[in-house]
């Protein structure tokens, strides 16, 4: 995959970064890092360094969070799919249920 290089600014300092994402995602990653930074140290008692721990421990938070989700997700689309197979077992076996007893039936009649 191409690397795109891009040019963004987090709190009027430039920085490039050079990446396998596409330039609008690192220029959009940048902003949300931005108004994070700009909510965090809106007070004014936050140096830039502690604001950026501050963002990167609720980026982690929330990349935690999102793992726990998937994860339980996951296996609730497991357990689904297993109920699903089940049913499908069962509906076959009362299908082949179903032909036996109309030919049992059909015998009987003739």
């Amino acid at each position: 995959m191409d690397k795109s290089k891009v040019n963004v600014t987090i709190r009027k300092q430039t920085y490039t970064i050079i990446s396998d994402k596409p330039a609008e995602v690192i220029i959009a990653l940048a902003n949300d890092l931005n108004a994070s930074l700009d909510e965090i140290m809106s007070s004014g008692r936050v140096s830039l360094t502690q604001g950026l721990i501050l963002a990167a421990l609720g980026y982690a938070d929330e990349a935690k969070e999102s793992t726990a989700e998937a994860t339980k997700l996951k296996a609730e689309i497991g357990s689904y799919l297993a109920d699903a197979e089940s049913a499908m077992t069962e509906r076959d076996r009362l299908k082949r249920e179903n032909e036996r007893l109309k030919e049992k039936l059909k015998a009987k009649q003739n």
